[in-house]
């Protein structure tokens, strides 16, 4: 999210994150902020305030608490420790008076205890003088090959309460038509995420995060254009090497097909029905999650034309991070970063909107 809000001209002065791989991804793709290696239910607000920002004046909050304890996929307890973090997040945003804040989480959360956790996080913010707009975003919609649906809290403490959030690939009439016709997809697309690397084979074995690719061919789209503008070589096209078994099951799987196509004697016994899926060229990508490196999640992530899993690069141009854009860790900790983050280019219409929210409140 920080990358996204940096594109539109926001400073992100400060970070915190409680996993030290992550961080220090962090800190290399932001060298200038003063990153925090810390649980954030163990800070103080006067103190980070005294000793980080001089006392001075946040413009805005912006964070995803963790979602795990809020997704559909899991045992959804109220009692989970990580639901919690989003009243850290809002005693944050009492303490600092921000201008706006942001936060991210999934769709589950709306349906947490029969809606009742959303109306009490609404209510906290009324309370403490925010607005609460609620709103329920698509990554597609804007400019990112991938069906990614996220709910985003987004409040600031002025009259205006409602901020409009432009999307990216907004059709009239007459466009809508012609997509339908000649059966063009509306979006952005696994080809056209990244076609122009397509035939690369992965890096497997031991991760060395001083080895890069060149570049095979010429960029073929405005968005691999986008990915590339600041980047000569391709780093972290990194996957799993794979077992002669799994190999084999991958390579009965046709595009947009999954575990279930498979010949019996191939099919495992139990799990999730929809594991084992293979992206389509011509369609976004299904949601990229924190376990997109493994083919055997529920997903979709086998390669469109290779017999692997994406990598952590490919998997990372599905969620609009530019190639320039670097990854720390092990291989799981890389795909895991990549999975639960927000879209960049998701980030950005969100910083733009509320920037222009801003300038109109300004100038009214």
């Amino acid at each position: 999210m920080s990358l996204g809000f940096e594109m539109a001209g926001f400073k992100i002065d400060l970070a915190i994150e409680v996993q030290r791989n992550y961080m220090e991804t962090y800190k290399l793709n932001n060298p200038e902020c003063v990153c925090l290696n810390a649980d954030i239910t163990e800070l103080k607000p006067n103190e980070i305030e005294r000793k980080y920002l001089n006392n001075g004046k946040i413009k805005g909050i912006i964070g995803g608490p963790p979602c795990k304890g809020f997704s559909t996929v899991g045992n959804r307890k109220l009692t989970d420790p990580r639901n919690m973090l989003i009243y850290y997040f809002i005693q944050w945003v009492d303490y600092f008076k921000p201008n706006f804040y942001v936060m991210e989480n999934v769709p589950g959360i709306l349906s947490m205890d029969k809606g009742g956790v959303v109306k009490k996080v609404k209510n906290i913010y009324d309370d403490i003088g925010y607005s609460c707009n609620m709103h329920v975003l698509l990554a597609t919609e804007f400019g990112v090959p991938q069906v990614r649906k996220r709910v985003f809290l987004i409040g600031n403490s002025s009259s205006l309460r409602d901020i409009k959030i432009k999307k990216t690939n907004q059709q009239d009439a007459k466009q809508k038509a012609l997509f339908e016709e000649s059966n063009l997809p509306p979006f952005l697309t696994v080809k056209e995420a990244f076609s122009d690397i397509i035939d690369v084979p992965p890096i497997v074995g031991k991760i060395s995060d001083d080895v890069a690719i060149e570049y095979p061919n010429s960029t073929k789209t405005k968005y691999q254009k986008y990915l590339r503008a600041n980047s000569e070589t391709l780093y972290d096209h990194y996957a799993p090497n794979h077992s002669a078994l799994v190999k084999k099951r991958i390579s009965l799987i046709k595009p947009g097909k999954n575990h279930s196509s498979l010949p019996k004697e191939y099919q495992l016994k139990g799990g999730y029905s929809n594991i084992y899926g293979r992206l389509e060229l011509n369609k976004p990508a299904d949601t990229i999650t924190a376990n997109c490196g493994c083919v055997s999640a529920p997903g979709r992530f086998i390669h469109p034309v290779q017999d692997r899993a994406i990598s952590v690069r490919e998997a990372a141009r599905l969620q609009s991070f530019p190639d320039s854009y670097r990854f720390t860790g092990n291989l799981s900790e890389k795909y895991k970063q990549v999975g639960n983050a927000v879209p960049p280019l998701m980030a950005f219409a969100i910083a733009k909107s509320i920037k222009r929210d801003r300038v109109k409140k300004l100038t009214n």
